[in-house]
């Protein structure tokens, strides 16, 4: 009887060690919305007469305007890099930037002001959207240069 029941105990583990054992599993992946920023307006500061000044604010109609699209809902790091100077060839003159703002509606009410003029971070809104303006002036000098002065103005942006 002992042997009987020995032998059932070995069948068992043997009949299960026989049989194979198998289990799976899920494969996912996420795939982020392309990062884009397009610029929509440059910063239009007008004509100026000599001796004096003239300052676009980031929430004036004439700032530059860009359109950020990513992520929803993430983090959004802008990176700003302002002229020192704007040329007309050998003359220059200082550019004075301004704070740039942002929002997550395409309107400059109630925009937000980055932490520097060199940039800051904020969200992008529920489909991945957001905006930004950046002002600046100039003082222009009793002695400057008549013509048409440039520069340009680097916006940069990351998202995790």
């Amino acid at each position: 009887m002992k042997n009987l029941i020995l032998l059932a105990v070995l069948l068992l583990i043997v009949s299960s060690l026989a049989f194979g054992q198998s289990t799976s599993a899920a494969v996912s992946v996420t795939v982020n919305a392309a990062l884009t920023i397009f610029r929509t307006n440059d910063l239009a500061l007008g004509t100026v007469s000599r001796g004096s000044a003239v300052t676009v604010l980031s929430t004036d109609a004439a700032a530059a305007a860009f359109t950020i699209t990513g992520v929803e809902n993430a983090a959004t790091t802008m990176t700003v890099a302002l002229p020192a100077t704007l040329s007309n060839g050998t003359s220059t003159m200082p550019f004075i930037g301004e704070i740039p703002v942002c929002n997550t509606s395409n309107t400059q009410v109630g925009a937000t002001a980055l932490a520097a003029l060199t940039g800051g971070s904020a969200t992008t809104n529920a489909v991945g959207n957001l905006w930004l303006w950046i002002g600046g002036g100039v003082n222009v000098g009793i002695a400057q240069q008549s013509g048409n002065y440039t520069g340009t103005i680097n916006v940069s942006v990351t998202q995790p």
